[in-house]
């Protein structure tokens, strides 16, 4: 954080700090009123406690009145090889300063420094909208990893009138900064395994793949899932498969979690013929695949209580570019085999 924060990340670009934290209250407002997902970012301190904790990284273009007319934040977690990119809020009905050069030049010069100590930008980017999408695609590099259910609930995003009303879906994008280490990636066979190796192919990685049958565990044991993430605000659960035993879990949803993703590793064909028949049947749904440097990459499996709905929402979401129209179109196709 101290490399990146040493230099502003371009001409009418810096970084926040303390005293922005009320033009950034006032961003949310105009863009979101009362509906952002994370309430306690209304609240004075909210934002500032993330920033001190180094949790949070915010950077944006303020006017010549110190208003904020567009925020992006970068999400940091100690120990990962990644980081997040989020809170993208942009002033509606505002013009920036800001060209089209200065906006590459800005994430070429960022993610290179990015790189030299992750590997993976991830962001979930909102359906309600395409031009999300592009600015993600064209400026940031990120390219479709999968998507999210019913990733929010009712946001109302202000200047918005194509997605009003539309329950937001996420489109899973991420930006490789570093090459993936060279490695096989396991997919199952069968419809799923067809879809989840185009999400590969996207990233150039669709030769690493190999395809294992699925196999159902001859033994009744639970499934052992560790931690991984939990978001209160948006009450989504992230925990990894790692193994069966007798002290596991009988029931793999999650009692809290409204958005519930289980992350199955993609680098032994075991766990993969094993883990996802056992998903599977739990109502979990390939959703995507996250990429890691140090640990094996993984697939994400989300809880889906009812196919026929969530196809019927995801169908509805607004998409830039023909890869992610393809991706969410595969998915539906899949899904509605599981109703």
């Amino acid at each position: 954080m101290d490399d990146l924060r040493a230099t502003n990340p371009s001409e009418h670009t810096r970084w926040l700090v303390e005293p922005d934290e009320p033009a950034f209250r006032e961003l949310l407002h105009a863009r979101y009123a009362e509906t952002y997902s994370y309430p306690f970012l209304y609240e004075p301190g909210g934002a500032v406690r993330l920033w001190r904790d180094g949790a949070l990284l915010s950077f944006g273009e303020f006017d010549a009145r110190g208003a904020l007319l567009w925020h992006t934040g970068l999400w940091r977690k100690p120990g990962r090889d990644s980081l997040d990119s989020g809170l993208s809020v942009a002033l509606p009905s505002r013009r920036t300063i800001m060209g089209r050069a200065e906006h590459e030049a800005l994430w070429g010069s960022l993610l290179e420094r990015l790189g030299r100590w992750v590997g993976f930008l991830h962001q979930n980017t909102s359906t309600l909208h395409v031009m999300a999408q592009r600015y993600a695609s064209r400026f940031m590099r990120a390219r479709p990893m999968g998507l999210v259910v019913n990733y929010t609930r009712g946001e109302t995003v202000i200047g918005v009138e194509e997605g009003s009303g539309v329950p937001m879906q996420a489109l899973a994008m991420t930006t490789v900064l570093a090459p993936p280490p060279p490695r096989r990636r396991y997919l199952p066979e069968g419809p799923w395994g067809e879809w989840l190796v185009s999400i590969l192919a996207g990233v150039g990685l669709a030769e690493s793949v190999a395809f294992t049958p699925l196999e159902r565990r001859a033994r009744r044991e639970g499934a052992v899932l560790r931690p991984l993430d939990w978001n209160a605000s948006l009450r989504l659960e992230r925990r990894v498969l790692v193994g069966f035993s007798a002290e596991g879990t009988p029931a793999l949803t999650s009692e809290r979690a409204r958005v519930d993703l289980i992350h199955l590793p993609m680098g032994e064909p075991r766990w993969v013929a094993e883990g996802t028949p056992v998903l599977l049947a739990a109502g979990f749904l390939p959703t995507g695949i996250r990429l890691h440097q140090r640990e094996p990459d993984e697939l994400v499996f989300q809880y889906v209580a009812d196919p026929r709905a969530a196809c019927e929402v995801v169908s509805r979401a607004r998409l830039d570019g023909a890869r992610a129209r393809e991706l969410f179109a595969g998915w539906m196709e899949r899904c509605a085999r599981t109703s």
